[in-house]
């Protein structure tokens, strides 16, 4: 990648609807208007993260605000937005709906008129050019969109340390078919492929950044919120995620995803990126992250053993824990059974995705490591 990249910033401190907007008209306009992304009469995908059935207030989904405001602004520029994301887990309309609902999503849907996606139609697609897999399955409605627009939420991970633009688009992934992905590509080299692998199948056209609060700790679902107070836009999602991750104190070398992105040519180099707007603030003290360390999944040989003694393991609160059974669900190695009504883990098959923790409703699930783990690991 030789040409620059263009990441338009804009300081927002708070999730009223006229400041939002008026922030993202800003950013739009750094970039060259809305014609540079999508023309009159198109159907515009509008893509935010709503992994799990969350309140906005916990950060850990797009914030409303941000959907409503693009939704209508794509819609003064002639577009035809639908809200669309599969969250982990079984896939059907009253689940949808439940958590459209919790979200925001339903309320912005009614005051706009924006269509909620309700299709969980499967697509496969040939990707010959893909690294982890040659082929996907993927959502149907955002297949065939004209246009998608990206709309994550600033996150840590327990999983790959930094959630942002170009993880958003595993909500592609029609719901269970997500845990097959995960259990055939337990190592993070692979899944991180396997997400540029989408990315690059189904292309975000524009990605803007909800960073006005975001997630530090636990997250991508158990954090907690810490205000950041901007939003970014930049057609190009590795962009994002490389000023992202920098800003809340992740050097962007330490992500496989984005170094693996720069091996494939997607990722600009930082000389690369020309911020423009608002300046970056400075976040002091950075975000904290997970308080758990790890080595890649599946380790071979004599050392197997050893390692995974030392590995994070999710571990279930009984006073939180109410045995709705959504761990064992969405568990893509089958390694939380249900005993008396209570998830049990079974050690030697856990692959540590954490979606147990990511998907759980009531929080009841946190990552577990011993001190010598967190000493000597990553």
């Amino acid at each position: 990648m030789s040409s620059s990249v263009k990441i338009a910033v804009a300081r927002c401190e708070s999730y009223r609807l006229p400041q939002v907007e008026a922030a993202i008209r800003q950013l739009i306009d750094h970039l060259g208007g809305w014609q540079e992304f999508i023309r009159p009469g198109q159907i515009v995908a509008i893509k935010p993260n709503l992994i799990a059935k969350k309140k906005p207030e916990e950060a850990a989904t797009t914030h409303p605000a941000v959907v409503e405001a693009v939704v209508r602004l794509v819609q003064q520029a002639g577009g035809q937005p639908f809200i669309v994301d599969s969250p982990g887990g079984p896939s059907s309309k009253s689940l949808l709906n439940g958590i459209y609902k919790a979200t925001g999503m339903t309320a912005v849907a009614e005051r706009t008129g924006c269509a909620l996606s309700l299709d969980t139609t499967e697509l496969v697609l040939a990707h010959p050019q893909g690294q982890a897999t040659k082929q996907l399955t993927v959502l149907k409605v955002l297949a065939e969109a004209d246009v998608i627009i990206g709309l994550p939420k600033l996150k840590t991970h327990c999983m790959t340390l930094y959630t942002g633009a170009v993880k958003l688009m595993y909500g592609a992934i029609p719901g269970l078919k997500k845990a097959e992905y995960h259990f055939n590509m337990q190592r993070l080299e692979q899944f991180s492929n396997l997400l540029l692998d989408i990315n690059t199948l189904l292309p975000t056209t524009l990605t803007i950044m909800d960073g006005i609060i975001g997630m530090e700790g636990d997250g991508p679902t158990a954090g907690s919120p810490r205000e950041a107070g901007l939003l970014l836009a930049s057609p190009s999602p590795y962009a994002i995620d490389t000023v992202c991750s920098r800003l809340i104190g992740i050097n962007p070398k330490n992500l496989p995803l984005l170094r693996l992105a720069k091996e494939r040519g997607l990722c600009p180099d930082r000389e690369q990126i020309q911020l423009i707007g608002d300046p970056l603030p400075r976040i002091d003290p950075p975000f904290k992250l997970p308080k758990h360390k790890q080595v890649d999944f599946d380790i071979p040989g004599p050392l197997k053993g050893i390692i995974s003694r030392l590995q994070p393991k999710p571990i279930f609160s009984p006073e939180l824990c109410l045995g709705c059974g959504e761990c064992h669900r969405c568990c893509p190695a089958d390694a939380i059974q249900m005993v008396a009504g209570k998830p049990q883990l079974k050690a030697d098959a856990c692959i540590r995705c954490f979606c147990c923790q990511e998907l759980c409703p009531h929080r009841a699930v946190t990552v577990y490591q011993n001190w010598l783990g967190r000493k000597i690991l990553r």
